[in-house]
């Protein structure tokens, strides 16, 4: 068994392991390069889904045909949603299952990545004792794990730097949202890009995201892919595709005022106001517990703007354990109170 630290997709190995969720979504980290080299897996892995055929425990095995020739991609799911962490007996039961298959096909090299770790938030130190175990008795196998390594991102970095990046209404709005927020103390992230984003099209920019309900708020998956367009020029640290949500970004400030200029030449007085709105509306909220709780109240409010404060908090209970632990009634109260007076006033309650 080999351990190293690379590019994955760059192994010259018979079979290459993709981590995968059961729900046919390949939008972030090592899930979304395979989508964009192996177009034809994806393809076939999403109608799997979409049957219910793709379970932990379960390999989805694809035989992708390239121009250096075959490789067998080896869907190995690791989460059930694609929201939602890994857990270390998923891995367990899909490394009995890749065994069996190695087996089976006879396949004699194959390289995979720190299943579950990263954005399933595993830890590696238990998930390599796990790999060792179930695959290195495999005999006539050549088996190559590429180890989680920091030194790639500075490679990928580099790469990123040479993208050609322009400036939409959209993304300009969204920097320079975070640029202020970052003078106000706090830290650039993909939680607190959501948030911004989220409240800016809720104050009537069409931004055409679609939020869910997540575990630290409403979320929009898109937010992560117009961050990564911009990843490189305008700031760096989704390389890999993905970054944890308290993750900090490490904005370009060089690029500061070329974004200042866009927002001044580019967007009109309504845009320019939103902008404005927003910090109005997370004035005093812009901690990342605070924006959590008011940005949640909101999208709750959003919905059904008829609940009441005991009807909000036993939803807030519900939502997840993170919530029903932190989020007290008071701050709740508090909240409410936010939105009632700032929110109506910039047409967000």
């Amino acid at each position: 068994m080999i351990y190293k630290t690379g590019n994955l997709l760059e192994a010259e190995t018979q079979a290459l392991v993709n981590t995968v969720n059961t729900v046919g979504v390949m939008g972030k980290g090592i899930a979304l390069q395979f989508k964009e080299r192996f177009p034809q897996n994806f393809k076939i892995y999403a109608d799997a889904c979409k049957k219910g055929l793709v379970k932990v425990g379960r390999m989805l095995i694809v035989n992708e045909h390239t121009l250096e020739g075959e490789k067998i991609i080896i869907n190995f799911p690791t989460k059930e949603q694609w929201f939602k962490k890994s857990q270390y007996r998923f891995i367990e039961e899909g490394l009995q299952a890749l065994a069996q298959e190695i087996r089976t096909r006879n396949i004699k090299s194959i390289a995979l990545p720190p299943l579950g770790c990263g954005n399933g938030g595993l830890n590696w130190e238990k998930i390599k004792p796990m790999i060792n175990h179930y695959l290195s008795g495999l005999e006539g196998v050549e088996i190559v794990v590429f180890e989680p390594n920091e030194a790639v991102k500075e490679i990928l970095q580099n790469e990123q730097q040479k993208k050609q990046v322009e400036l939409t209404p959209g993304r300009a709005m969204l920097l320079y949202a975070l640029f202020r927020y970052e003078r106000l103390g706090e830290v650039a992230s993909i939680f607190a890009a959501n948030k911004l984003a989220y409240f800016l099209q809720e104050s009537g920019e069409k931004l055409k995201l679609q939020f869910t309900a997540y575990t630290y708020g409403p979320y929009a998956q898109a937010v992560e892919k117009v961050l990564y367009s911009m990843n490189g020029k305008y700031l760096t640290g989704l390389e890999q595709m993905q970054a944890r949500p308290f993750e900090p970004l490490k904005l370009n400030w060089e690029k500061l005022a070329e974004v200042e200029s866009y927002i001044k030449t580019s967007l009109s007085d309504d845009q320019k106001q939103r902008i404005e709105n927003i910090f109005q509306v997370i004035d005093g909220f812009e901690s990342t517990l605070s924006l959590e709780i008011l940005s949640s109240i909101h999208y709750l409010l959003s919905e059904d703007p008829k609940l009441s404060q005991k009807q909000l908090l036993s939803k807030i209970q519900t939502w997840n354990d993170r919530k029903r632990q932190m989020i007290k009634e008071e701050y709740i109260e508090i909240a409410v109170e936010h939105l009632a007076n700032y929110g109506r006033r910039l047409n967000f309650a």
